[in-house]
C-alpha cells in the first residue's frame, strides 16, 4: 500500500475512486487489465489520501445536486478501509452536501456505514450494489479469494 495525493477526485460522469487496486484476488477481475494503465502492481494498492478533501472541494462547487457512484473500479471496502475510514469519511460529506449515492462492493464491510447510507436515502437516494457471483460459499473462496463469502453478503 502506497500514499498518494491526488489531483481531482470526481470523473466527468461523477464517479469517485478512493483507492487504485485492489487484495481481493477475483479471477474474473477485468480492472487490473493493462489498458487502465496502473503503474504499480494492482494489489499494491494506491490511497488517495487526499480524497476527503477533494470531494469536499467539488461538491460544494457542484450547481446541481447528482449521485456519485463508486466501486466501479476498485472496492471502497477493502481490507485497509478497516483502518483508513476514506470511505466513511467521502460519505458522510456526501451526505452532509445532500448528494444521492450509488456504491458497489463485494463485501460486508458496508454495514458499519449503514447509518450513513440510510441517511444519504433520506436526503437523497442511495443504491447499494453488491456482487453475488456464486451462492456457493466453497466456489466463491476460490474465484474471490480475499473477500468475504457469499453467505455473508
Amino acid at each position: 500500500m502506497h500514499f498518494t495525493e491526488a489531483k481531482s477526485i470526481l470523473s466527468v460522469q461523477n464517479g469517485m475512486n478512493l483507492y487504485r487496486g485492489c487484495t481481493h484476488g477475483c479471477i474474473y477481475c477485468d480492472s487490473r487489465s493493462d489498458c487502465y494503465h496502473t503503474p504499480k502492481p494492482f494489489e499494491d494498492i494506491e490511497v488517495k489520501q487526499n480524497a476527503p478533501e477533494l470531494l469536499e472541494k467539488a461538491l460544494r462547487s457542484k450547481r446541481h445536486k447528482c449521485v456519485i457512484g463508486t466501486g466501479a473500479m476498485c472496492d471502497p471496502y477493502m481490507h485497509c478501509e478497516n483502518d483508513l475510514l476514506l470511505t466513511r469519511r467521502c460519505l458522510e460529506i456526501i451526505e452532509r452536501y445532500g448528494f444521492g449515492l450509488a456504491i458497489q462492493t463485494k463485501s460486508d464491510r458496508i454495514l458499519r456505514d449503514i447509518d450513513l447510507l440510510k441517511s444519504i436515502n433520506r436526503k437523497a437516494k442511495c443504491i447499494v450494489q453488491m456482487t453475488l457471483t456464486t451462492a456457493d460459499d466453497s466456489l466463491c473462496r476460490i474465484i474471490e479469494p480475499n473477500v468475504c463469502a457469499t453467505s455473508r453478503r
